[in-house]
């Protein structure tokens, strides 16, 4: 369900949003979970990623924070990286079951309007993965499909519908670009080569 908040209805808002690990502002967020930065020797840790098309939602843009909540064994979040479509997080831990919870934009200088998509889905959704060992983990990709409402006093709704394209092997190809030309994202060679495992395993 997509919330859309003015800016008179947020600012008493503002700082309890700071602090939530959903509001996501530069890729280099993809470094930390909701406890402490990554370790890049830790090669218990796996990659996750995958793909929003949000070309024909409401958030003038698309979308630039994601956030993935693990459900088990205890709750945590996971904010992600986030490129021209692209989401990812680099130390998901052994051992966790995880699933996108909510997304959305924080539009800036054009208007003071929040916007956050959550999900949706009972219990688990689509994107929902046990970690059960070290690896890159594909999510999916997901196209934005509006609902609209049969009632003029309702909200629209909307639908994250499944996608062939980009296509899991499309975006790690991507992914190991973006890792290796990023001076933050560089170091965590033992991520980047469970993204090539995988592309090998695809080709």
């Amino acid at each position: 369900m997509l919330k859309n908040y003015s800016s008179q209805i947020i600012k008493p808002l503002i700082f309890l949003f700071i602090l939530l690990p959903a509001i996501v502002l530069t890729s280099s967020c993809s470094l930390f979970n909701s406890k402490e930065p990554v370790d890049p020797n830790d090669k218990s840790l796996s990659i996750v990623f995958g793909y929003f098309d949000m070309e024909n939602a409401p958030s003038w843009g698309g979308f630039d924070w994601v956030s993935i909540k693990q459900y088990k064994p205890k709750q945590a979040y996971y904010s992600c990286g986030v490129e021209e479509g692209l989401f990812w997080h680099i130390g998901v831990t052994n051992g966790s079951s995880i699933q996108v919870e909510e997304f959305g934009r924080n539009t800036r200088w054009y208007s003071n309007t929040i916007y956050t998509y959550n999900f949706g889905g009972q219990g688990r959704n689509d994107t929902s993965r046990i970690i059960k060992k070290p690896g890159a983990y594909y999510l999916g990709s997901y196209t934005y499909k509006a609902i609209e409402s049969d009632s003029f006093f309702k909200p629209d709704n909307f639908d994250m519908v499944k996608s062939k394209t980009p296509t899991e092997k499309q975006l790690i190809i991507k992914l190991i670009d973006i890792m290796k030309k990023d001076s933050d994202l560089a170091v965590y060679k033992h991520q980047i080569k469970l993204l090539e495992t995988r592309l090998k395993q695809l080709k």
